[in-house]
């Protein structure tokens, strides 16, 4: 008789704790990124945003212009004073401790506004071939860069 209560538990046992899941796994999506080393030699650049915290600070950068080269040198101009600098682009990496983003870093001097703009920019994924969007890689910065291309 114990042997058919075991048996009989064990039936009951199996047969509702094999459920089938109906979840249905979410679709997998893999962002699109632009070619930053190709797009950005073309055409001008302007600032369309930049944000330190909740703090606009896009005016500081109204009426230049950037230009990017293929050599990795950058040009800002306002009216008839140019500035020189220098970007680097780095493709994704994924490894073991590595964040898997593209990145941008910039590199005109130590002058005002330009200062605020050295350092290295992940490339966000919404980025496309008129409008580079750029997050500071320290997140706790909270910035954010928007560069818009004049020529698109």
């Amino acid at each position: 008789m114990k042997l058919l209560v075991l048996l009989l538990v064990g039936l009951v046992t199996t047969t509702f704790s094999c459920k089938k899941s109906d979840d249905v796994a979410p679709a997998t999506t893999t962002a699109t990124t632009i070619d930053v080393k190709s797009v950005m030699p073309t055409g001008n650049w302007s600032v369309s945003l930049f944000q330190q915290r909740t703090e606009d600070k896009s005016s500081n950068f109204k009426d230049i212009t950037f230009v990017f080269s293929a050599d990795g040198s950058v040009t800002a101009t306002q009216g008839n004073k140019s500035t020189k600098g220098s970007w680097i682009y780095s493709p994704a990496v994924t490894y073991y401790g590595g964040n898997g983003l593209s990145s941008l870093t910039l590199n005109l001097g130590t002058s005002k506004p330009f200062d605020l703009l050295n350092r290295t920019w992940n490339v966000n994924t919404e980025s496309t071939t008129s409008s580079l969007k750029l997050d500071n890689k320290e997140p706790l910065e909270d910035e954010h860069l928007i560069f818009q291309n004049s020529k698109q």
